[in-house]
């Protein structure tokens, strides 16, 4: 009788051993899994906590310099908009600009479709062309700014709503403020296209329409510096725009 029941007891054991060890690892991988969200959400809080400082900076030093010059007689005005707004806007600034582009596109006469001849090598290179456009685009606000204030002084990026920027943290003239926002779009925008025409060139036409389009938002801002009639303007370092300074008449 006692060497049967002994027997099961011995099969349970082993059993409840083979289910311990089997728990084990998979207890062992659980908590490398929470070890490394854990991290990753530690990671994510320092860049956080980075970003947040730095914007602290660029909103700090906007202040001081819209302090010092209302103290020299500027009357200050508010010209940003929100980041949706000016996608909005942009693009309506830019549909023209597009549209002429493509219409032209049909009176090619003998139209280019390709660069190496291999479809999916054509297709990366054009694609690899529109993302390197991006920081090119905001390269082009950087060096236009610090061509107008005679240094890089002040010049910063950031991304606020998915979107890129290049601020500027010294007051300029209106017209070298519209030129500074301007230079993407005549660069890569109007250059890339009208190359893309003169050669019959349909993927560089294209790649030039693409960032007209992405210069819309610039165009708005630039338009509302050059109607502004401030004498300096001041880009604001998070929001699209910027404040424009005014000097009230003497009476």
């Amino acid at each position: 009788m006692n060497g049967p029941r002994g027997c099961a007891r011995s099969k349970v054991r082993a059993r409840n051993g083979r289910a311990a060890g089997e728990e084990g690892p998979l207890r062992g991988r659980t908590g490398c899994a929470r070890g490394k969200r854990l991290r990753g959400r530690e990671r994510r809080a320092r860049r956080e906590h980075v970003r947040a400082l730095r914007v602290a900076a660029r909103r700090a030093v906007f202040a001081g310099q819209c302090r010092a010059l209302a103290a020299a007689g500027y009357a200050a005005a508010d010209k940003t908009v929100s980041f949706g707004k000016a996608n909005g806007l942009g693009a309506l600034c830019a549909l023209p600009f597009v549209a002429a582009v493509a219409a032209a596109l049909f009176f090619l006469p003998r139209p280019v479709f390709a660069a190496f001849g291999v479809f999916w090598a054509d297709v990366l290179l054009y694609l690899a062309a529109a993302v390197l456009s991006v920081p090119a685009h905001e390269g082009l606000h950087a060096l236009a700014r610090a061509a107008a204030n005679g240094s890089f002084g002040g010049i910063s990026f950031g991304v606020a709503h998915g979107t890129p920027y290049c601020a500027c943290a010294r007051p300029t003239g209106r017209l070298r403020y519209a030129a500074g926002a301007l230079a993407p779009f005549a660069v890569l925008g109007l250059g890339l296209s009208v190359a893309g025409l003169c050669l019959g060139h349909v993927p560089l036409a294209l790649l030039g329409a693409f960032n007209l389009y992405c210069a819309g938002a610039d165009v708005l801002v630039a338009a509302r510096a050059l109607f502004s009639r401030a004498a300096l303007v001041l880009d604001h370092p998070v929001l699209c725009g910027f404040y424009a300074f005014v000097r009230p008449p003497q009476a």
